[in-house]
Order: structure tokens, then sequence, then C-alpha cells
């Protein structure tokens, strides 16, 4: 999943209907009435290949409205409180099905798509778009992680490559050692996480350890964020910050990947969306291996991205189906929704994305296989919980806290009673 963050006040306000922000105001249906309106982020570069591929084979047309990415679902929930969002189709981050199915924005796709997307799409990803029984959103993007390295500064730095097959996965101790090495050698960071401190990057860390997601139970609100392997993973991302070997420097995504781009960064832990940026740079020689884990743990990676959803006070009901049936379910239109080198819900899709990437790059041979193994074998999913803006907002904030040098027992204690006066609003 990309870069984005929902402030905790937005959430509530559209959650608990608190009137303490301006309403956006909402297209004129009737002024959009021959084009399918989608709502997502930024200016529809992103997604431009895919709307002129549906334009070219349905002959419909598509009006694109967007936010910044980080006013995503805060706009979504106001736009849907005017009583006339203005919108067909939107963006939806899966782990805010549950909040968006409470406030019933999302039009019920069970009937069109229930049975349509068994074995087209990955189980996984059908089971993350259905709540409380009923099919809610159109799975179209899937990610996964792996660890990227710079070839010439580990040969720089006399550390052999790292192996691409999941029997060869390091440890998380391992890869530090070597960036330790590497940064001796020259290097001017030894190693990073390309989103930083978001809990879609870190939740592995405590889930590796055996800590869970931090929430359980059966309505998934019982917060559990000071267990034994959260302490443990928060302390050991805390020492990589404090021994230098990680940079407190770079705090956005981007910044993570200029520096992998520019050769100054030996070990990038990050998604496949990279490699198509990577590969236009001349003399970067970079290979791929396994995402690390915990010794004595279990290898964990992270996995899931955006979802379709129909709004459900659309008035252009066909148009809206016939464009999630070929960003989802259509092979072809599933290849061209996922773009560059970025990986589909849909599984035919992901495999021909899989198998041109070595070709695109010969140092990435194997990383197909490698990429399939984890989506089979080791991808976890964020919690469908209907705290999880809260979660996500105050897990990623204790991160960044940690990387900056607190404490972690202390932060994640005070995470734990934070998190818990924040769920028992929901729970009331």
């Amino acid at each position: 999943m990309m870069d984005y963050r929902l402030g905790r006040r937005g959430f509530l306000t559209g959650m608990l209907g608190v009137s303490s922000l301006p309403l956006l105001g909402s297209f004129t249906a009737a002024a959009q009435d021959q084009k399918l309106r989608v709502f997502g982020w930024g200016d529809g570069t992103y997604y431009k290949g895919l709307f002129d591929a549906f334009e070219k084979v349905s002959g419909e047309k598509i009006s694109f409205e967007g936010v910044p990415f980080s006013d995503l679902q805060n706009t979504i929930l106001q736009r849907f409180r005017t009583g006339d969002s203005g919108i067909d189709v939107f963006l939806v981050d899966p782990t805010y099905i549950p909040t968006f199915s409470k406030l019933g924005i999302l039009a019920d796709l069970t009937s069109a798509f229930g049975e349509k997307t068994k074995d087209k799409l990955f189980p996984s990803d059908i089971q993350g778009a259905n709540y409380n029984g009923k099919m809610l959103t159109m799975p179209m993007e899937e990610s996964t992680q792996v660890l990227f390295f710079n070839k010439g500064l580990l040969a720089k730095a006399g550390v052999e490559a790292p192996g691409i097959s999941p029997d060869a996965r390091m440890t998380w101790d391992k890869v530090i050692e070597l960036a330790k090495k590497a940064q001796a050698a020259g290097a001017e960071t030894g190693f990073g996480f390309e989103q930083v401190d978001r809990y879609y990057q870190l939740q592995v860390l405590p889930e590796s350890l055996g800590g869970g997601p931090g929430v359980k139970g059966d309505d998934l609100l019982t917060v559990d964020v000071a267990n034994d392997a959260w302490l443990q993973a928060g302390k050991w991302y805390g020492s990589i910050f404090a021994d230098g070997v990680a940079s407190r420097a770079p705090t956005k995504s981007q910044e993570m990947r200029d520096l992998f781009k520019a050769g100054r960064l030996a070990f990038l832990v990050g998604g496949p969306w990279n490699i198509a940026e990577f590969n236009k740079v001349d003399g970067l020689h970079y290979a791929a291996a396994p995402h690390p884990y915990f010794a004595g743990g279990k290898a964990v990676t992270p996995s899931e991205s955006f979802h379709l959803g129909m709004a459900a006070d659309t008035k252009n009901v066909d148009q809206a189906l016939k464009f999630l049936n070929y960003a989802g379910v259509d092979k072809d239109g599933a290849v061209v929704a996922a773009g560059g080198s970025g990986l589909s819900a849909n599984i035919g899709a992901t495999q021909d994305i899989l198998s041109r990437i070595p070709q695109q790059n010969p140092d990435l041979k194997g990383i197909d296989t490698l990429m399939q193994y984890e989506l089979a074998n080791t991808a976890i999913r964020r919690p469908r919980t209907l705290g999880y803006l809260q979660l996500e907002e105050l897990v990623t904030r204790a991160w960044s806290d940690i990387r900056n040098g607190n404490d972690a027992a202390q932060t994640f204690t005070q995470l734990q009673s934070e998190l818990e006066r924040s769920f028992k609003r929901i729970k009331d």
C-alpha cells in the first residue's frame, strides 16, 4: 500500500457525525450523467492507463476527481454525508470496509460478483472484500514486500549478494549485520523501510514474533499492543536508528526511494511497484531477496491494496458494474489497472505481470517465483476492525516516536491506554 494517513479527528468527525469540519460540495449529478464519476487520490495520472483502456473497450466516458492522498478517506466520509455524493465509483482501502459498511455508503456487490470472482481473484482478496456476509468491494490491486539491495555497495563491502529463494530468507539481525558492513565500506545508509513507520509495513515485526496485529477478540476491538512481542519488536526497531544503520532523516516513502535510486542506500524493504521506477535509473545495479524475519519467529509479509467500491447512491449502476468488472475480473483490464510493476488481485493478471519482470531486468531472475510464494504462504492482512483508522494513526505515530528515540516499552504501554480510550467510544 502507498503512503497516507488520516487524522483521528477527521475519522471521528465522519464516524460519529460531529459537524466540526465544513462539508465539501458535491457534484451536480445531472451535469455528469453521461460519464462515470470516479473518485480517488491525486490528479488521476496513476490510473490514466486504466481509464483510457476502459473507455476504449466499453465506449463509456470517465470523469475523475481526486484529492491529496492524505485526505482521501476523510473526504469520502464527508462527501457521503451531504446526501448526494456525486460519486459512482471510489477507491477503497479494504481495512475501512467495516466503517464504510456501518455508514451505508457501499453498494452490495454480492449478486453481481459473488460467484463471478471465484477462481478469478485470490481467495484472500475475496475474503477481504466481504463483510457481514456481503461482498462490498471489488479487489483491484495486491501487494507484497521484498528486500531490495544495491549490488555495487555490497560488492564494495565484500558482502555476498543474498539469494532470492524463500529458503535463503535472512533474519533481521543478519540483514542489519550486512547493512553495517556496507555502511562501513562507504554506503551512506545501511538499511531502510520504504514506508518508514507505517502500520502496513511494520505490522510484520510483532507478527513475526507472534504478537498479533495489535487488536484481538471477535470484534477486533480489544487492544493488544503492549505484549512481549510488540515490545521486543519495538526495541529492535528503535535500535537500528540509535545505531545509525538506519537514518532518522528520511520520513517519506519517496525520500527512501530516492535514496536507494541515488546509490546511497544498501538495503531497502519495499514493494514491487518500485521495480518499474528503479529500472529506469541508469547505473543502478540492484536485485532482491526475501523479506526478512525474526530468528525464532515466523516469516510474514505485508499484503493487499486498493479495492473499488460502488457508491450506494449512484444512479449509474450499469456503468459502474462494467468498470468494476473490467478492473477486477477481466484479466486484461486487471493488468492495466495494476500499472507498471504493481500486482493485481486477479490471479491471471498477477501471473502475467510477474512473468514480465525478470525479462525487463535479468538481475531480478526468480523474483516472480518469490513473490508468488509470499502471496501464497507468508502474506498477512491488516485487521478488519471498526477501530482501524485510530489503530493505524496511533500505531504509526508510536513507531515514529520510537524511531526518534523514545523508549519502546513506555511508548507501547502509553499506546495501549490511548487506543483503549479511543476504542471505548466505538464500543459505547
